[in-house]
This record gives structure tokens, sequence and C-alpha cells, in this order.
């Protein structure tokens, strides 16, 4: 009874290949251990110099920008009337939707106060004698563990001393 046996290749080709990423990723990690340092100080240069130039670049960058903007009104003046149509139209359509928001604002000012002045015409006409307006609020607004009748509490009669021209008492 022999049995039959089946010998399987590999592919050369997925050796190569997964050989050939082992290769590439030890000569890599080779090179970073030999020149870490150098990586490191390349990096600190970096984090050093991009804060100082990086303004400087972007001013240049708006600069180069600016230009290439003016170059193109030279060559064709109807954009620059274009451009400008186009923004005070914008300006003119902020400017109605600001005139709406501010209207609506107003009314609803103009209903909060009507509210309270019917509030206290209500209050007036409803109230029992002797009561106002003014106590109703001042309860309102009062603390409720307020009581001026039992004393100071601790620490509210602390006033600093005076500070004068003369503090080390060298005044004549």
């Amino acid at each position: 009874m022999e049995m039959d046996e089946e010998i399987i290749y590999a592919d050369d080709e997925e050796i190569s290949f997964f050989e050939s990423i082992s290769d590439y990723l030890r000569s890599f990690l080779g090179f970073v251990q030999n020149n870490g340092w150098y990586f490191l100080a390349f990096i600190i240069l970096l984090a050093y110099l991009i804060p100082k130039f990086l303004p400087h670049y972007l001013k240049w960058l708006e600069q180069k920008a600016e230009a290439a903007y003016d170059a193109e009104i030279k060559k064709n003046p109807d954009l620059y009337k274009q451009k400008q149509e186009e923004l005070q139209k914008a300006r003119i359509k902020f400017q109605e939707e600001y005139e709406k928001k501010a209207k609506i604002a107003l009314e609803k000012q103009k209903e909060k106060e009507k509210k309270i002045l019917e509030e206290k015409q209500a209050l007036l006409n409803n109230g029992t004698p002797g009561q106002s307006i003014n106590s109703s609020q001042k309860s309102k607004n009062s603390k409720p563990d307020y009581k001026p009748l039992m004393g100071s509490g601790s620490g509210s009669n602390y006033r600093p001393p005076r500070r004068s021209a003369c503090s080390g008492g060298g005044c004549g």
C-alpha cells in the first residue's frame, strides 16, 4: 500500500517577494539604527526653524497671490468691475438681512416692554393696599438666607490698612 504523495512546491515569486520585503525592512532598520541621532537632530532643528520661518513664508505667498491678482486685473479690467459689482451686491444683501433682524429684535423688545407694563398695571389694579411694585421686586431679588438683624457674619468686618506715601514711618 503505497500512498500517493503530493509534493507541493511554493512559488519562487512569493518567496522572493517576502524575502525582498524583509531585506528592505532590515536595511531600513539598520540605517535608522546607524543614523538615529542625525534624524533626531534634524527633527529638533525643524521644530525650531518652522515657527521662525512660517510667518515669512505665508506673507510671501500672500504677496505672490496679490501680484498674480493684480496682473490678472491689468489683463482684464472688466473682471475687476465684475468683482466690485458682486461685492457691492453682497454688501447690500447683508445690510438688508441686518435691517430685517434689527426690526424683528425691536418688535420683540417692544412686546417685552408692553408685557411688563401690563403686568405692572395688573399688579397695581389687583394688588393689596400698601403693597407696591418695588417691594415685590425687592423680595424676589433678595437672598433667602440674608438676615441683616442677626449680626455680622464671619470675616465681613475686615478692612485692609490704609496706604500712604510714608509707609515706613519716615515722613516726619
